[in-house]
């Protein structure tokens, strides 16, 4: 026999098969995940545009200022091959994929290919260290400056580096998010091809 209000004992709790713990061990592993889902829905950025960001969509309107303080519009290299790359000069795989970039640019820049290189470094003397970075690598494709990363929430970016490229209509053939070898073959033949195009 069971009073209000008390527990009911082990022995009632087993002779009922425990339904009431796990009543409640449910109820407590719901609970978690449903914390759980929460958490990682507040920690994901909304993303209200989606358009532009995805591979053979039309490239979303995009402008940053050179080193040289002009604003440079993607709008601008309608007609050529551009690969849009997202750095920063504090970033170790930039560092390292930059030089690929370079040759690339330099063996197709005749053919109708640019490098649009955008710094999203800040804080301050941000302008001197990406002049710094584009001299201690010889770049000479453009690079521009965001330093309140516009590019990111346009382009919807994940980090850096992340690299679009763009075919000559201005639609968005590759979308890369890390570093890669922009000098290897498989690269060589994706730019070869949309050349030819």
């Amino acid at each position: 026999m069971m009073v209000t209000g008390q527990r009911p004992s082990a022995e009632t709790q087993i002779k009922n098969g425990g339904r009431g713990m796990n009543r409640l061990k449910l109820a407590g592993g719901l609970a978690v995940l449903v914390v759980i889902f929460g958490l990682l829905a507040l920690t994901r950025p909304f993303r209200f545009e989606t358009r532009g960001v995805e591979v053979g969509e039309r490239v979303p309107a995009y402008s940053a200022p050179n080193l040289a303080g002009d604003e440079v519009a993607l709008d601008d290299y309608i007609g050529e091959v551009v690969l849009l790359n997202v750095w920063a000069t504090w970033c170790g795989p930039c560092r390292v994929e930059m030089p690929p970039i370079q040759a690339s640019y330099d063996r197709y820049r005749d053919r109708g290919f640019t490098v649009l290189a955008v710094s999203i470094d800040a804080g301050p003397g941000y302008r001197e260290k990406v002049e710094e970075f584009a001299e201690a690598f010889e770049l000479d494709f453009p690079v521009l400056l965001d330093p309140d990363g516009r590019i990111g929430r346009i382009f919807q970016t994940v980090g850096v580096p992340e690299t679009f490229v763009l075919d000559r209509q201005g639609r968005i053939a590759k979308r890369l998010i890390g570093a890669t070898n922009w000098d290897s073959p498989g690269n060589q033949a994706l730019i070869d091809e949309l050349l030819r195009m």
